[in-house]
């Protein structure tokens, strides 16, 4: 006789917990043999790095700023009797499509840049800006106070103003290929810096925004923007502390914002979402924050030292080639570039199919004990 699945239970294998390990074994066995060991090396460095970074400030719109309008929630109208195949589907050929014409803008209309090191830099202060804009600040002062889309549009500006603001005014390329050509505007930043400097603040800000991590603490008290405004000074004061002092200690700074930062970051997203603060759900408010901080560090340098010996082999691969990366530039660009967006799309797209539906970001909240 077969199994009676639970009236209220969607999807394939165990929930919670146990269906988001499924989630990560197999999409990070797929993810990694698929855009790391399936690749030729110079495709990985001098295209899909730089091209990702585009990519992923298409999803982070759709995901934060739009809440997943106009297929999955909880922005969107999917409810348990749709498919969540048919949702996941449209989501991701929206993502595609809003990807494609940014790169296709980026490329041929305004700037006009080939495919390269300049969407690097200029897609990490985009990225950047969509985070901290989209989940710490919550897309003030325009989410829920516009349709989904609409919110996007005036996120989108928002983010692109600063982003071009911070790109023409306070950047320079001097040290790179471009140092000598009309596109650098000679700031007081240099690329190389800032992109550092920036994974390191979206590290810290992802620890102290409202759903992850802390869950918002110290600053749940602080209401809105203000909580917003605390977690943005204090992340950009931290991660200048991380930044410069590990580069002041001599050490590599791929290793750094490419290793540290970056897994940090994946980690932050990984333990608060799709493991929902596993084995301290007990403990609340600063109780929690500061426990689930440290879980996220010990797991984060277990990561980093499991990640040097899956990717050990495509590294030598790309020093053989010559490419200007190295195993940490891979174990960022696993990260950062394939197993985060992955793990966002598939909970926020596709609702976790053919497995069980996830939980929502920030379950259970900090004030409750489960």
């Amino acid at each position: 006789m077969a199994t009676e699945q639970p009236v209220n239970k969607i999807g394939l294998g165990p929930e919670g917990r146990m269906g988001a390990i499924i989630q990560f074994i197999v999409l990070t066995a797929l993810g990694i043999l698929i855009f790391v060991y399936a690749l030729p090396p110079a495709l990985i460095v001098l295209v899909l790095l730089p091209a990702t970074l585009i990519m992923l400030i298409a999803e982070g719109h759709l995901v934060l700023i739009g809440d997943c309008f106009p297929c999955a929630p909880p922005g969107g109208n999917w409810t348990p009797a749709m498919s969540r195949f048919a949702v996941g589907i449209k989501m991701t050929l929206i993502w595609a499509v809003f990807t494609f014409l940014l790169l296709l803008i980026m490329r041929y209309i305004v700037p006009g840049w080939p495919i390269g090191p300049l969407y690097l830099w200029f897609g990490a202060i985009g990225f950047w800006c969509t985070l901290i804009y989209g989940c710490n600040w919550n897309t003030w002062p325009f989410k829920g106070k516009l349709h989904p889309w609409g919110t996007m549009g005036a996120g989108f500006v928002v983010v692109m103003v600063i982003t071009i603001l911070v790109w023409n005014f306070l950047t320079n390329l001097d040290g790179t290929p471009f140092a000598d050509t009309p596109m650098n505007h000679k700031g007081p930043l240099n690329v190389n810096w800032l992109t550092g400097y920036i994974v390191w603040a979206i590290a810290w800000f992802f620890v102290f925004n409202p759903v992850f991590v802390t869950q918002g603490w110290p600053f749940t008290k602080w209401g809105h923007p203000g909580a917003a405004i605390g977690q943005t000074i204090l992340s950009h004061i931290l991660a200048l502390i991380c930044w410069s002092g590990s580069l002041a200690m001599g050490m590599s700074p791929t290793f750094s914002f490419g290793a540290m930062a970056s897994s940090i970051v994946t980690w932050a997203i990984f333990y608060s979402w799709h493991f929902q603060f596993w084995g301290i759900t007990k403990l609340t408010g600063a109780a929690r924050a500061i426990t689930a901080f440290i879980i996220v560090v010990v797991i984060s340098a277990i990561w980093i030292a499991i990640l040097n010996a899956i990717l050990g082999p495509a590294a030598g691969s790309i020093s053989a080639a010559k490419l200007p990366a190295d195993v940490n530039i891979l174990i960022i660009y696993v990260n950062l570039c394939v197993l985060a967006p992955a793990f966002i799309g598939h909970n926020g797209f596709w609702l976790r199919w053919p497995l069980t539906l996830p939980n929502p970001p920030g379950t259970p909240p900090p004030d409750q004990s489960v």
